[in-house]
């Protein structure tokens, strides 16, 4: 068993690096955005759990809001793969590198390990791996780190099937555990699975009802897992009155022509399925191959007139239910609603209110499909020639590279010293509140990546001082206002938002304004000399300025080469 493992984690490694390319070449290269937020986040997971475990909930962005790690997901069950690197490096743009091609090939190793208990021979349970982990479903969500953390996934149900097969507790337990590490590895199937599972369950306990009580236990071990997360992301949102609309819902539902649609990278489909990229949601055509595997499977049961298996049945269900929830609170064709949502149902508890994107379903569709793809080619055992060329059929189909990265989006290569001013923040007492400038919108990654908030973040890991600043799935509406009137900088109003919010220091990054904004700039500054005091200057343009209630005594300014 340990030899069959080992190969199966050389064939999943090898075959990430090639169909993810160039990401293993560039693993100190990032991008602003997603990618950079969820770098910064483990960078801070993992500083937070060293240095000072109280602290992991109280990001130091967004100040002086807190339970700021609450504000998006904390994606805490795949930073914890990351454990064995921790002595040895703080880079966080290299460890993000790292956990993202780990995502893909421990997802392809659970999967292949899920296809085996199912009965599936090696070679279709290799390639169910392989089909799941890199499925165009996980791809079209490369940027985002939590939605690729599918590597419980398929655990939960391997030891929901054992336990529904034998009973034992420690069955139960192991689910329970496993779905915990999802829900942290990914709150959005966390929650989904909320909804898809019980459905699973009821097919694999039918007429088995004693194994109800037998269960109980694991069920609340699960739940007492997950409170944490609950109150972190309860304590986060209620001080800020946020819910999310049924609207907002709406616009990252899929609709139905998306599930015939990939993202524009697949090179075999990509430019086929434009047509029906109709919606901000997940795309989430799984391929030709493996549904017609599926519905193959389910032929031969029918011309043989016999009912599925047991666990054949629950897989189907697992991929309808999890198909009708991603189609979200009003069912859409092309633009036109047709009718209402399951998902409206859904809504109508609290819990389910915290989904945005209900196309994030998609990883449950994508491992039902390479299960059933796997029993099928398991029963019909074909020769090695057309297993063959099945397989090579199913992966050409997720084909994405070499995945394009443009010059413009690489802005942060940790090989590189950083910009000089983020040794200097690193000087200062602990706890001194910084602001950046400018402070771009989401659409600052397109005007300036350089300077989008997200790259301040990752900056943010050489010195861990608090930021004004902040990136995240939610944007607190005391942090928009503050950003707002930075865009009058200098300004009375903007100088009063900064002290308001705590701020000691304000970095200007003069490469970040072009040359009218700069003009003006330098011409007001003169203006608020009594509240704004150089202390600092750098060779690249950056410049610190103190920021002061009162006028005082002139402060002398340093260079970048004798920081204070």
């Amino acid at each position: 068993m340990t030899s069959r493992w080992l190969r199966a984690l050389l064939v999943f490694g090898a075959l990430t690096a090639v169909f993810t390319w160039p990401l293993v070449a560039r693993l100190h290269v990032m991008d602003a955005g997603d990618s950079a937020f969820f770098a910064w986040e483990m960078a801070w997971e993992r500083h937070a759990m060293l240095h000072d475990p109280a602290s992991l909930p109280h990001a130091p962005i967004f100040h002086p809001l807190r339970y700021t790690l609450g504000m998006d997901e904390p994606i805490l069950g795949t930073t914890v793969l990351l454990a064995p690197f921790w002595p040895f490096t703080a880079d966080a743009v290299w460890l993000f590198g790292v956990a993202r091609l780990l995502t893909f090939v421990l997802s392809a190793f659970t999967a292949y390990l899920l296809a085996r208990e199912l009965g599936g021979s090696e070679p279709a349970s290799l390639l169910a791996g392989a089909a799941f982990a890199l499925s165009p479903i996980r791809t079209d969500q490369i940027a985002h780190l939590s939605t690729l953390g599918t590597q419980w996934l398929p655990l939960v149900i391997l030891f929901m099937v054992r336990f529904f097969r034998t009973g034992r507790r420690r069955d139960s337990f192991l689910a329970a555990l496993f779905f915990v590490l999802e829900a942290y590895a990914c709150g959005y199937h966390g929650v989904i699975a909320l909804a898809v599972l019980p459905f699973v369950a009821l097919v694999l306990l039918w007429q088995r009802w004693a194994l109800i009580l037998r269960a109980l236990p694991a069920v609340a071990a699960a739940a007492v897992g997950l409170l944490p997360l609950y109150a972190l992301h309860r304590a986060a949102l209620d001080p800020l009155g946020y819910q999310r609309g049924a609207h907002e819902t709406g616009v990252y539902s899929a609709a139905l022509e998306s599930f015939l649609a990939t993202s524009s990278w697949n090179l075999l489909y990509g430019e086929a399925t434009s047509a029906f990229r109709t919606t901000q949601a997940n795309n989430l055509f799984p391929g030709l191959v493996l549904p017609a595997l599926a519905l193959a499977g389910a032929a031969a049961c029918w011309r043989a007139r016999r009912w599925p298996s047991r666990e054949a049945l629950a897989l189907g269900v697992l991929g309808l239910v999890a198909a009708l929830l991603a189609l979200g609170p009003e069912v859409h064709l092309m633009g036109r609603p047709l009718a209402p949502g399951p998902f409206a149902l859904a809504r109508e508890l609290p819990i389910f209110r915290m989904i945005r994107v209900p196309s994030r379903a998609g990883a449950f569709i994508a491992l039902a499909l390479a299960m059933l793809a796997a029993r099928a080619l398991t029963r019909f055992a074909p020769r090695p020639v057309a297993f063959g060329a099945l397989a090579l059929a199913a992966l050409s189909e997720t084909w994405i590279a070499p995945i394009p990265m443009p010059a413009w989006s690489q802005v942060v290569d940790s090989r590189r010293a950083p910009p000089p001013v983020y040794g200097w923040m690193a000087l200062q007492p602990a706890g001194t509140v910084f602001v950046e400038l400018p402070m771009l919108d989401i659409d600052g990654i397109f005007e300036d990546a350089r300077h989008h908030e997200s790259v301040y973040m990752v900056r943010q890991t050489q010195h861990w001082q608090p930021l004004l600043n902040g990136y995240a799935g939610i944007e607190p509406a005391p942090y928009v206002a503050v950003r707002e009137r930075a865009r009058g900088f200098p300004s009375a109003e903007s100088l009063d938002a900064f002290a308001g919010a705590g701020a000691r220091y304000v970095i200007v990054h003069r490469s970040g304004f072009g040359p009218n904004k700069w003009a003006r700039i330098e011409r007001t500054l003169p203006s608020f000399a009594d509240r704004l005091v150089e202390v600092a200057r750098f060779d690249d343009g950056d410049a610190v300025y103190e920021l002061r209630l009162t006028a005082s005594g002139p402060t002398a300014t340093v260079s970048a080469k004798e920081p204070p």
